[in-house]
């Protein structure tokens, strides 16, 4: 069975790709590390990417804890006085890094997906500021690496700090205290030819602990080429656990359900007629060779 592929209830499921985001807030606290540790083993993910780690400086050790093997790659983003951080990490038997870039909210990695015969993939795990004009900094960066980069199979994943809608966020302010924001992110994502990938789950991904304010600013966003590789791809919005955001699962399998199998109704059999018309329509064949053969073409 290829490497790609397992059985799930006795049928061949191909692994294609699972890429996991989240909003950490600051990975510290044990209960934290063992989060990531038993989702990475639950999902069987590929590449996370995790945003507002905290950590000035992410150690292999800790890497290799958070994984519980040593076959994995990384590039961070130090966080600084206790905030900020971003960090990608993958599995290296799955993801191939050929080039990397990094800004203060982003990490560009640039690499060969091995999972579908090579794939070169572009990925950006972002966390996005607060101030509207800062934000519109980074969109802006985030066009002009897309503008020149030649690889167009492209997926934008993390904290946006936007919504595209006024149903995507429920909160206390009027929603025309953020309309200027749905614009510049919407004008980003058509600027960029982004899609949207479709969402299932939870219609909100960050939640005030009390529950009164709740928008959906963790997304994925894909090229067309991507869908052209992963045309099943859709976000999975997980609980939320040990963070005021929830856990994004991104992800695309292919079932194959193998041969279809031999079916009669019994009601058939119940038929006097029913044996008779077998026999006569078996040696109503002519079969040359080996019999079985012979059979499954006919």
């Amino acid at each position: 069975m290829p490497a790609n592929r397992r059985l799930l209830g006795g049928r061949a499921v191909f692994q294609m790709m699972k890429i996991v985001s989240m909003i950490i807030r600051g990975l510290g606290r044990s209960i934290k590390r063992k989060y990531i540790k038993d989702m990475i083993n639950k999902e069987q993910a590929d590449m996370i990417c995790l945003q507002e780690t905290k950590c000035s400086e992410f150690s292999k050790e800790l890497g290799y804890l958070l994984w519980g093997s040593n076959d994995i790659g990384w590039i961070e983003v130090g966080g600084s006085n206790n905030a900020g951080g971003i960090i990608t990490m993958w599995r290296n038997s799955q993801f191939q890094l050929v080039n990397s870039s990094r800004g203060n909210n982003f990490i560009a990695v640039e690499g060969e997906w091995k999972g579908d015969g090579g794939v070169q993939v572009f990925i950006v795990n972002v966390y996005n500021p607060s101030l509207l004009r800062e934000k519109k900094v980074l969109w802006e960066e985030i066009n002009e690496i897309r503008r020149l980069q030649n690889n167009r199979v492209w997926c934008v994943i993390g904290d946006f700090n936007s919504v595209r809608r006024q149903n995507e966020r429920r909160s206390l302010f009027s929603a025309s205290d953020y309309s200027r924001e749905i614009r510049g992110f919407n004008d980003f994502i058509e600027k960029s030819e982004f899609v949207d990938v479709p969402m299932v789950g939870r219609k909100f991904t960050w939640y005030k602990r009390n529950g009164s304010v709740k928008s959906r600013i963790d997304r994925v966003l894909v090229s067309r080429e991507w869908l052209d590789v992963w045309p099943k791809c859709k976000q999975f919005i997980l609980s939320r656990t040990v963070s005021d955001h929830c856990a994004l699962l991104f992800k695309d399998s292919k079932v194959d359900w193998g041969p279809k199998p031999f079916r009669s109704l019994d009601a058939w059999q119940e038929d006097s007629r029913f044996k008779d018309f077998v026999r006569s329509k078996w040696h109503s064949y002519e079969l040359q060779g080996e019999a079985c053969l012979s059979l499954k073409k006919n």
